[in-house]
């Protein structure tokens, strides 16, 4: 059914995968346009106790795909708006499960692919998996939420270093400042996060249903407005010089 995703459910756990792993599961419009479908095909499921996010080979998720925003930039503002708008919102959907979900961030999580890992309740990193919200380095605006996202997770003072020097963490030292529950071995982070899930799942389903209800109205607390502004913002990056020459090396590179 999904070209860019697959779904595997076992008892009350279902385990959603970005499933483009020869693009390190960057973000194309493919896969934004089934995201949302598979969130919502969950959702539907009365049975469902947790969802696990994560990619499938070597990358978490690289975040946006590049060739698409090598094109983005000579889109008209309006239309990069509003394309933004929908874009993020689509991968932020994970948000509105009525289940709790849990990140399982098998390699590198970057930018936007990060962003959605913070969409999610709990996050659990492999050692040496590199983690940022590197959009600062191609001249481009924060987005998927980032903006109010790393502030509520971590602080004013870590999103701000994150967001203005688009440096790379590793899981640990993410782990360290908050942006993760925990960085475990490559080997056991599977297990680590199956068995969150099953402690999970073994509870009440009202009263998981009902936290996760209220953990999710404090999380999304002005996350509407910053996404609203957010591609408000984009639009100027995307009409920059720098943004498009900086697309460019990293495409000759690629």
């Amino acid at each position: 059914m999904y070209q860019t995703l697959s779904i595997e459910k076992v008892g009350r756990i279902a385990t959603l995968t970005l499933n483009q792993p020869e693009r390190r599961n960057a973000m194309s419009q493919r896969m934004a346009e089934e995201f949302p479908l598979a969130v919502a095909e969950l959702g539907e499921d009365p049975n469902l106790q947790v969802v696990v996010l994560t990619g499938a080979g070597n990358a978490f998720c690289a975040g946006g795909d590049l060739d698409d925003l090598f094109e983005q930039t000579d889109w008209p503002a309006t239309r990069i708006q509003t394309h933004m708008g929908r874009f993020y919102r689509a991968f932020l959907s994970i948000i509105d499960l009525p289940v709790p979900t849990i990140a399982a961030i098998n390699g590198a999580a970057i930018g936007a692919g990060y962003a959605v890992a913070l969409g999610c309740d709990l996050r659990y990193a492999a050692q040496g998996a590199k983690i940022g919200t590197t959009y600062i380095n191609i001249g481009l605006f924060p987005g998927m939420g980032a903006t109010h996202l790393l502030p509520y997770h971590a602080g004013q003072a870590v999103a701000a270093e994150m967001l203005l020097t688009g440096r790379l963490l590793s899981a640990e030292e993410a782990a360290a400042r908050g942006l993760l529950n925990r960085a475990v071995p490559r080997e056991d982070l599977m297990t680590v996060v199956y068995d969150v899930a099953q402690e999970v799942a073994s509870k009440s389903p009202t009263a998981v249903r009902g936290i996760k209800t209220v953990l999710r109205r404090r999380m999304t607390e002005g996350l509407e407005r910053a996404l609203d502004v957010e591609a408000l913002a984009q639009t100027i990056s995307f009409g920059s010089k720098e943004m498009k020459d900086i697309l460019a090396q990293l495409r000759k590179g690629s």
